[in-house]
């Protein structure tokens, strides 16, 4: 099957090293002559740093950003808010700072080894709908025109969109009164930690403050009604150029707004530019899908936007690639647009409290929230909650299709201390209940190779494309419940091997061995993985290979688990 990625930015990169990882060919286009030189996106969260562990460019991407542990905010040079990052159960608990065009260089480079090379300077002019095909007029630097055959298309094309364009996709929203100004420059600032994050509230308006590697860092303010009048007007539609600001300008504002001892170099990038908040209503168009800018945007507060787009190319990807290799039905294809739409009004929704709590001028208002944001933000669960949703770890796909588990009501298990050791303890019961709900992200945990007795985390077990199946032997690990969790592997082996690895995890070196199983084995001697996932006695989890929970059972159910499985498979 053949398909079209139109758009070379960090979400149409993604979303073709996907394909190929997945062992799925396709064709990337983009109207632009060369990369973008310019910074534009910055931040890299958790979440998207998770992903880039797992397609194997995690290194490339450290070893060239700047972390930035926390935010501060502050009311004129008073501190109301510190946010840390540094308590995230991830490995990466930090954003990374790096510019966009560098991030789409290492994007570019990982695609280039798969042997995909994005035809620039063509341009998608035209899109024939068709039930089994689709027909794309293309148009090249030279202006000649030439139509091709796809089965799917992908626009990721960013905010301008031609392929939502063409498919005539509604993009409901609004448009932000404010308008925004930012400079990169080398900054002096020996009052501000380099390794946060720092927004300033004043009278005058917001100044935040975004280091950088080495001392540069940018600068975005918005621009007062007097700052617009001298010609910095709200742009009519999404299309009109803003003209940029001067270093002279930011200097000026962040004199006002800044800390005292706060100073500009040079100037690397200047740009004035208005903000939208919008989504299409559907990301799914029979045999066309939208990603990325081209499906929602949103404030560039709290730095989701190019994240938010990598992430929408992560869910698609193995999708679609299992179903042009025959091997997903169809229908499996349908979950992409209920779950990333739910995510993407997730994102609009938290970007548009971010900015408006931001840019308040009332002074009432502004007076009400530096009250509040300390009191507030003191509280741990409130702290966690934030970061969480700022990492982008919190989102997840609870209520989609593709997602299920299989486990015994409350009346049927048994109080602790009885003799059965073949039911389920009512605090076990609730204790997988506090675990990790079908459609959420798959925490990490520290484990130990049984075959190797080195030790290894459970998000290196799930590097690679496959789905991963863990067969949780529990806190009362016993013979018995070995026996069922080996069948299950074992079957899930033969009817799905190609596509689900099996792994037997025990508190400890015994459980599962004198049983004859000679597959995956890992050890658990901490129990963090057991108390993380609520395993209190036998059960399961199938990981996704975007590493969220498709399916869970408990205790561990073989004819559940197979009825799951033939939902997605063919």
């Amino acid at each position: 099957m053949k398909i079209l990625v139109v758009g070379a930015g960090p979400t149409g990169l993604t979303m073709a090293s996907e394909l190929s990882r997945h062992g799925v060919s396709c064709k990337i286009i983009d109207s632009a002559a060369a990369p973008t030189t310019q910074s534009r996106a910055l931040g890299i969260h958790a979440r998207t740093l998770e992903y880039f562990e797992l397609m194997g460019i995690i290194n490339q991407f450290l070893d060239r950003g700047a972390v930035m542990r926390g935010v501060n905010m502050y009311d004129n040079d008073k501190q109301i808010l510190k946010l840390s990052l540094r308590e995230l159960d991830t490995p990466y608990p930090f954003v990374l700072s790096l510019p966009q065009s560098e991030t789409e260089e290492i994007l570019g480079a990982h695609l280039a080894s798969y042997g995909v090379q994005v035809e620039r300077e063509n341009t998608l002019v035209d899109l024939v709908k068709g039930d089994k095909a689709l027909g794309v007029v293309i148009q090249a630097a030279d202006g000649t025109l030439a139509t091709e055959k796809f089965d799917w298309v992908i626009g990721c094309d960013g905010a301008h969109s031609a392929v939502r364009h063409q498919l005539h996709a509604s993009f409901e929203g609004s448009k932000y009164a404010e308008v925004f100004a930012l400079i990169d420059t080398e900054l002096e600032c020996p009052s501000l930690s380099r390794d946060e994050m720092h927004m300033f509230t004043t009278k005058d308006g917001l100044l935040a403050v975004f280091p950088m590697k080495g001392n540069r860092a940018r600068i975005i303010a918005d621009l007062t009604t007097k700052e617009q009048a001298k010609g910095q007007q709200v742009a009519t539609d999404a299309t009109t150029k803003l003209p940029a600001p001067t270093l002279e300008e930011m200097q000026t504002i962040a004199a006002k707004r800044g800390p005292k001892d706060m100073s500009f170099k040079s100037a690397h990038w200047l740009s004035a530019f208005a903000i939208h908040r919008r989504q299409v209503t559907s990301y799914r168009h029979g045999r066309v899908f939208l990603a990325g800018d081209a499906a929602h945007v949103h404030s560039p507060a709290g730095g989701q936007g190019m994240n938010t787009g990598i992430q929408d190319a992560i869910n698609l990807a193995w999708k679609l690639a299992l179903v042009c290799k025959g091997e997903a039905k169809e229908s499996v294809l349908d979950s992409y647009n209920h779950e990333r739409h739910e995510v993407g009004a997730a994102v609009l929704k938290l970007t548009d409290f971010l900015t408006r709590v931001n840019v308040l001028r009332n002074p009432v208002a502004q007076a009400v929230r530096n009250t509040l944001a300390p009191l507030v933000a003191g509280q741990d669960v409130v702290q966690q909650r934030m970061a969480k949703e700022v990492a982008e770890l919190s989102f997840n796909y609870r209520k989609s299709p593709l997602v299920a588990e299989h486990k015994v009501s409350l009346v049927q298990t048994q109080p602790v201390g009885k003799s059965s050791t073949e039911k389920v303890e009512t605090g076990e019961w609730f204790a997988f209940e506090s675990g990790p709900q079908p459609g959420d992200r798959a925490p990490d945990a520290n484990l130990v190779d049984a075959a190797t007795g080195q030790p290894i985390s459970l998000f290196e077990v799930f590097r690679g494309t496959q789905f991963h199946l863990l067969l949780l032997m529990g806190e009362r690990a016993n013979s018995s419940g070995a026996r069922t969790l080996i069948e299950i592997a074992n079957f899930v082996t033969d009817e799905y091997g190609a596509h689900i690895k099996p792994h037997l995890i025990a508190p400890h070196l015994g459980g599962g061995s004198d049983l004859g199983w000679t597959g995956s084995k890992l050890l658990d001697p901490e129990v963090s993985l057991h108390h993380k996932y609520g395993g209190g006695s036998e059960c399961l989890y199938l990981i996704r290979p975007d590493t969220y929970v498709g399916f869970r059972s408990l205790p561990a159910d073989k004819v559940a688990l197979n009825e799951y499985l033939e939902r997605i498979f063919v």
